[in-house]
């Protein structure tokens, strides 16, 4: 069996003012690095072989703060970056509401198809995430790999593994550092089984 175990970075001074990240690189707040920490606790007993990390700030500081206790390398990629929002990037979505009103509203009725000027498609994604997981699975066969990423790239890939239509995203929740566990039979990595989903009793203090 191989295990994934998919985690959000830490909270960012822009996740509490709700501006949207995306591609945008911002650094962890205190209280991300608290969660981080928390994390850490978490995974003690947790058997990690390869650590993997979208090469964004606050996933690697999250990776790093998390796995510290593991004798692992990080190996950073662009593929576990999150997706690329374009114009959007650092607007809250009341501003986002306001000023793309028919663009907002596109991409909540119909997000696999919704396409914003300048910024990544979620189709986009859902490939280019799956296709990541996917080759690390076949390549570390019967390991345990923990990466680290964000919430609408972690969506995205459970998602397309769910074989759920994208529309539904929205109907579960990808928190700060939480697990996501997903086990891959060796003798069938196509038919991947979803071990637990947004794991947060780490954080039970912040």
């Amino acid at each position: 069996m191989t295990r994934i175990y998919l985690i959000r970075h830490g909270v960012t001074e822009w996740n509490k003012a709700s501006k949207v990240q995306g591609s945008t690189d911002i650094e962890l707040s205190a209280d991300g690095i608290r969660q981080a920490e928390l994390l850490a606790e978490r995974l003690v007993c947790e058997d990690i072989d390869f650590v993997y990390s979208s090469s964004m700030k606050r996933a690697v500081m999250t990776a790093s703060i998390a796995t510290g206790h593991k004798k692992c390398g990080i190996i950073k990629s662009e593929k576990y970056h999150e997706i690329n929002l374009g114009p959007w990037e650092g607007m809250t979505i009341s501003d986002i509401r306001e000023k793309y009103s028919e663009h907002f509203r596109a991409y909540k009725e119909d997000p696999a198809n919704f396409k914003l000027p300048g910024a990544e498609t979620f189709s986009e994604l859902t490939k280019r995430t799956y296709s990541a997981i996917m080759e690390i699975v076949s390549e570390h066969k019967g390991k345990n790999i923990l990466i680290v990423s964000h919430g609408i790239t972690i969506k995205a890939a459970i998602i397309k593994i769910l074989g759920i239509d994208i529309k539904n995203y929205t109907k579960f929740r990808i928190d700060n550092t939480s697990i996501s566990i997903i086990d891959f039979p060796e003798d069938a990595p196509e038919k991947p089984v979803i071990i637990c989903l947004n794991d947060t009793n780490h954080l039970r203090e912040v």
